[in-house]
Parts: structure tokens; sequence; C-alpha cells
């Protein structure tokens, strides 16, 4: 067994191996790495804000106002529950089956291509046309989040419909209507 000095317990320092005062040298892949000085890496962080700012100030600047049409419509429902069975928590409710939102086209264009949208979050595509003066039911159980789930009227009142639609010379045009509902107990 040896013994080992306090010297050279110094000399040797924490990991037994000899102590230096230098810095490790690099290595070769080291020595070439570009290095990034605080006035350089200041100058980084403007850019990448102020590039995207900037872009998004001149999309703004430049691009023309985009026109959205409306759509001569109104929207009725039929086979609503009662406003009294709103009043419950909705856990208590009852089942209810049925209700339908009826779109009338009241403009001399046909519709097509409609994105519906009930209560905000509920919606259903229909690529059928809606004939001009005419008129189209959609099922309210039909109409579902972008989760799935299905609009029920047992949790949900009517609240409100937004049709996107496409008119005959591609211009895109929507309607929006609200229902009357009953405050929720």
């Amino acid at each position: 067994m040896t013994m080992v000095t306090t010297q050279e317990k110094n000399a040797l320092g924490t990991t037994g191996h000899p102590a230096s005062s230098s810095p490790q040298p690099q290595t070769a892949a080291q020595l070439k790495a570009p290095r990034l000085s605080a006035h350089g890496l200041t100058l980084a962080l403007i850019l990448m804000t102020a590039i995207p700012i900037g872009t998004v100030l001149a999309i703004w600047t430049f691009l023309p106002q985009v026109y959205e049409g409306q759509l001569q419509a109104a929207a009725t429902s039929e086979g609503l529950p009662p406003a009294d069975f709103y009043l419950p928590r909705y856990d208590l409710r009852p089942p209810w089956s049925g209700g339908e939102l009826i779109l009338h086209n009241n403009s001399e264009d046909d519709w097509s291509h409609l994105n519906i949208q009930v209560n905000g979050f509920y919606q259903i595509h229909d690529i059928e046309p809606i004939p001009a003066g005419e008129s189209k039911s959609y099922k309210l159980e039909k109409f579902l989040t972008r989760s799935g789930a299905r609009f029920k009227l047992q949790y949900n009142q009517l609240k409100k419909v937004r049709v996107y639609a496409r008119l005959p010379g591609g211009n895109r045009a929507t309607f929006a209507h609200e229902f009357e509902t009953v405050p929720e107990g």
C-alpha cells in the first residue's frame, strides 16, 4: 500500500488525475466550430423577431381587402323541445330526439358547397346545392364538433347558426341568425 502525502493530494485534485491550472486542449472540431458573440446573438434575435412582424405588416398593407357577401336567407327550426325543457340541469333532462334546422334560400342564386355551423362549435358540410327560392332541412343530430361530438338537444339549446356558401360566380357569402333561448337552470 502506498502512502500519498498532502502535497501529492493537492497535485492530483478531486478526480485522482493530475490537476492543471489551464483548461483542457480543444479538439480540431471545436476549434473549427463557428462562434457567436454576444453582439451577434443580440442581432440574430432582433432579426428573428423583426422579419415575421415585417412580413405580416407587408401582407396586411399590400393585399387587397376581401369582400364577403351576404346571403339572402332565413333560418327556422322544427321539433325543438319546449322552453321549460331547459330549466332543470342538463344531466336531469331526458333525451330528446329530433329537431331540424331549415335554411331558406331567398336569393336569385343557387348556393353550393355549404358549411353550416350551429352554436359556433357544431358543423356540417353539404356540397349539394340549395336552388334559388327553395329550402333545405338538416337534422341537428348530424352536426358534429371537430372532435366528433354530436349536437344533442338534451344538452344544447339551438342558439345561433352561421352559413357559408359559394355563389355561382365562385364568390363566398355568409348568413348568420340567432334564435331565442331560455335561461338554463
